[in-house]
């Protein structure tokens, strides 16, 4: 397999920079997961490195190999991009077969690996039909297995589950993953999908508006996010400004009059911003007075199957949003007075953005 690395990768389309000099390193067999919101440069990613298109600065490097100017058929990369790009005229089993024929493979080989693949994504059944004959989720499926069966050193993936519905989703994902750490194929997969992201990556890497903001264990850029937006993309957040103090082994929190108190986190001291993610917020009764938290009253209340999804207006902090499991949380309707606890472990800190809160969190 590869090591893939990009140093100051910029890439412009016209006045946008659409990479803006982007550090990364992929490491050979990792499964990577770039996140961002749309326009963030994602894609602009798989294909610099797929060489559909060329950096106007700085390099990449494919096992120490620079291939920054190399024709996409000479790096061994196989990519599936959102448009699926399926050869519309050759049967799924033949946009299966297509890369290892044109490699030469011996037909036993080419055949049991395409078998597979197809088997995996649940299209073994339809081998001798069109792209046309599939729905959009299908030849989404067609794509991946074309992809997968290339037998590439690096593993370009665009969205690969995004049409499917979603038990084929998380059936697929958990395939995937598990094929790709069994070959050892080092993989950049994009998606706007979160849990997605989290349950799939070795690392995540967060864009926005072409740079690099944040590259780590997923485990870790979820628990201890660097910035207000990385931990805002990563889950719906609760912000509020504070004054933080030291208070013995902890820091205390004084905000809208309430106060609360957030285990130590980069020597912040002063006025912060405080987040706490609504699935980390418990709800208890009103009265309750086991662990701290604020006051309020429910506004509003969505069902969503496992979790419940609460709105709470609060005197201090203002609406404050929870969303504990159904199981812990049927008793809360709108209207009713509850207690909505804030762990200390779970308080995230941040600097107070220059720009304001609004500003740091914008999805451009």
């Amino acid at each position: 397999m590869a090591e893939v690395v990009l140093e100051k990768a910029l890439v412009r389309f016209g006045a946008k920079r659409a990479l803006d000099a982007v550090d990364l390193r992929i490491a050979d067999g990792e499964y990577l997961v770039v996140l961002g919101p749309t326009g963030a440069g994602k894609t602009t990613l798989l294909r610099a490195v797929a060489g559909l298109i060329a950096p106007d600065e700085g390099r990449i490097l494919l096992d120490g190999e620079d291939v920054t100017r190399m024709q996409p058929e000479e790096r061994q990369v196989a990519y599936m991009p959102q448009t699926y790009a399926l050869f519309h005229h050759l049967t799924v089993w033949e946009n299966a077969i297509f890369s290892p024929s044109v490699k030469g493979w011996p037909d036993e080989k080419r055949d049991l690996l395409a078998r597979e693949m197809l088997s995996m994504v649940h299209l073994i059944e339809r081998a001798d039909a069109l792209p046309r004959e599939l729905s959009g989720g299908m030849q989404q499926r067609c794509s991946l297995a074309r992809a997968l069966a290339a037998d590439a050193e690096v593993l370009l993936l665009d969205e690969p589950l995004r049409a499917l519905d979603a038990r084929l989703r998380i059936e697929l994902r958990n395939e995937l993953r598990s094929l790709i750490e069994h070959v050892g194929t080092t993989t950049i997969h994009v998606t706007h999908d979160q849990e997605e992201a989290l349950m799939l990556a070795d690392r995540i890497a967060v864009l926005r508006d072409g740079r690099l903001l944040e590259v780590g264990p997923a485990e870790d850029v979820y628990s201890a996010p660097a910035s207000p937006f990385v931990a805002n993309f990563l889950g719906e957040m609760n912000f509020f400004e504070a004054v933080a103090t030291p208070d013995g082994a902890g820091l205390r929190l004084v905000a809208g009059g309430t106060n609360l108190v957030a285990l130590p986190q980069k020597g912040l001291t002063g006025r912060v911003l405080a987040g706490i993610r609504a699935e980390a917020c418990g709800i208890a009764p009103a009265d309750w007075r086991a662990g701290q938290g604020v006051e309020g009253v429910v506004k509003r209340r969505l069902f969503m199957g496992r979790r419940i999804s609460l709105e709470v207006e609060t005197p201090g902090l203002g609406p404050v949003k929870a969303k504990p499991l159904t199981a812990l949380g049927t008793w809360a309707r709108e209207g009713e007075e509850v207690f909505v606890l804030m762990p200390a472990e779970h308080l995230l800190l941040f600097p107070l953005p220059p720009g304001g809160v609004a500003a740091a969190l914008e999805v451009e």
